[in-house]
């Protein structure tokens, strides 16, 4: 009898077992399936609020340049990266910014993160409100007024 005994303590398992492995993986794919789809959207969602700090920015510094009268209505295009440029739509032409403090202070701006967009268009009216948006035209999603 005594030998029994010790033949069952000797056996007793140590591990888990495939039941309980399987339940186990299996609420963690019903984790990661309800996670994985939240994590893209606050991705989404935290590159889209970046996009319209860098706008804001862009509108206070150009309120700053149009209030000392450096820049003029028009509408100004500026293209962020390791060469920073601005550019001025003048009628059918485009020439570039060379007032160098203008450029440089635009220089720290980060490229547009949310979408496909590039640049910011800087659109001065002739009352001098400064409207900045990402890319080449006005429906695009991220705007400052």
């Amino acid at each position: 009898m005594q030998n029994v005994l010790i033949t069952n303590q000797k056996k007793k398992r140590k591990g888990f077992t495939l039941i309980e492995l399987i339940i186990v993986l299996a609420v963690m794919a019903i984790i990661a399936a309800i996670a994985i789809p939240n994590l893209a959207g606050v991705s989404n969602n935290a590159k889209k609020k970046a996009d319209i700090q860098s706008c804001e920015t862009i509108k206070r510094t150009a309120l700053t340049f149009v209030a000392t009268g450096d820049m003029v209505e028009g509408i100004y295009t500026l293209t962020p990266g390791t060469t920073t440029t601005l550019t001025q739509k003048v009628g059918d032409k485009t020439e570039g910014v060379t007032n160098t403090d203008i450029v440089n202070a635009f220089k720290d701006v980060n490229t547009p993160e949310y979408g496909e967009e590039t640049l910011y268009t800087i659109d001065i009216d002739d009352d001098g409100d400064v409207t900045v948006y990402t890319g080449d035209d006005a429906d695009t999603e991220i705007i400052t007024e």
